[in-house]
């Protein structure tokens, strides 16, 4: 594989060369377009290409792939000045005495200017200049985007570790849940079993995409909703609105869902009576408002944040970062939550 890398990476350097080799060439046969012939055009194509291959390439690939990765890249920067010195003086001199020669000997030009070899090194300083400035951009373009990749890969992993945090926190309440309906010997216990199925299966499946229809996710909060109900039937009132008016919109997975579970892990779980819980969602174009609040027993009030509110604004902050705003008020005896998300 990297036999073929090395071998694809010439092929391309050719190509380039070849490339800036015709144009150079078409340049020179547009300026002298009336005594234009093919024997014209392929002379000025091998007199641009002798430059470039012979003259040129072989300094500026030794700057690019050796002084600047040897030495400027490491910060050694006394080494690279040195040496660039050097390579743009002694090759700069080389160019200034083998390109008239080559003009002369290989194409018949007399060099009627007279140019000196010095002028070889004030352009290879021009070249120089150039091509690391060149070189320079691509290496922090290059390195912006792999800074940009890692940073992505850490926002999905650090995404996927969050989301996996939630799951495991309902499916042991829900356990819980079957389990006391399964003492009492309950009806209701195969329709709970049906709907944890279909929650799992949300869970599980649709949740690895990193949208998810928003009829999926009310789907979801409105099965939990009626465990829920089956569990705390005679301890007070669960209400749930919603209305929906663009049912195409898509939503991130397991975000709502953690404000229903906090509403009923400090409100109905400990209260025996009068508990109460109403929450309202509504979608309307790529606008979503959920809407929570519930009652709770000042003397079982904890001052710590549970894990869950941690973690949905956690992932808030990297899915929705300008596009959501999350306002919670804790006036007791009455806990609210106002999301909102502009999707």
């Amino acid at each position: 594989m990297e036999t073929i890398s090395i071998k694809k990476t010439i092929l391309i350097h050719a190509f380039i060369l070849v490339s800036i080799s015709v144009c150079i060439a078409m340049g020179f046969s547009i300026a002298t377009w009336e005594t234009l012939s093919i024997t014209t055009f392929l002379i000025y194509f091998l007199q641009a290409s002798s430059s470039i291959i012979l003259l040129l390439a072989p300094a500026i690939y030794l700057k690019v792939y050796w002084l600047i990765p040897t030495y400027l890249v490491p910060k050694k920067y006394i080494q690279y000045t040195i040496f660039l010195v050097l390579l743009v003086v002694v090759w700069g001199l080389f160019i200034g005495t083998v390109e008239p020669w080559i003009d002369e000997h290989w194409f018949h030009e007399i060099d009627e200017k007279k140019t000196t070899p010095f002028n070889g090194v004030f352009a290879m300083a021009f070249i120089m200049l150039v091509t690391t400035l060149l070189n320079l951009s691509y290496r922090w373009f290059t390195q912006l985007s792999k800074i940009k990749q890692i940073e992505n890969d850490r926002l999905q992993l650090e995404l996927s570790l969050l989301r996996n945090q939630i799951n495991p926190h309902f499916f042991f309440n829900t356990l819980n849940n079957l389990y006391a309906l399964s003492l009492e010997k309950s009806d209701q216990t195969s329709e709970v079993i049906l709907k944890l199925s279909e929650m799992m299966r949300y869970t599980i499946y649709d949740c690895k995409e990193n949208t998810v229809a928003i009829t999926s996710e009310v789907s979801y909060l409105e099965n939990f909703i009626t465990l829920q109900k089956m569990r705390h039937h005679n301890r007070g009132q669960i209400r749930f609105e919603k209305e929906i008016t663009n049912d195409r919109l898509q939503v991130a997975p397991m975000i709502l869902i953690v404000f229903l579970e906090n509403a009923f892990k400090h409100g109905f779980d400990l209260l025996e009576k009068d508990a109460f819980l109403n929450s309202k969602l509504t979608v309307k174009e790529s606008f979503l408002h959920f809407f929570i609040e519930n009652n709770f027993n000042e003397e079982d009030q904890n001052n710590s944040v549970g894990i869950g509110l941690e973690n949905v604004k956690r992932r808030l902050s990297l899915i929705y970062p300008n596009t959501h705003e999350l306002h919670i008020t804790n006036s007791a005896p009455v806990f609210r939550v106002d999301l909102k998300l502009q999707l």
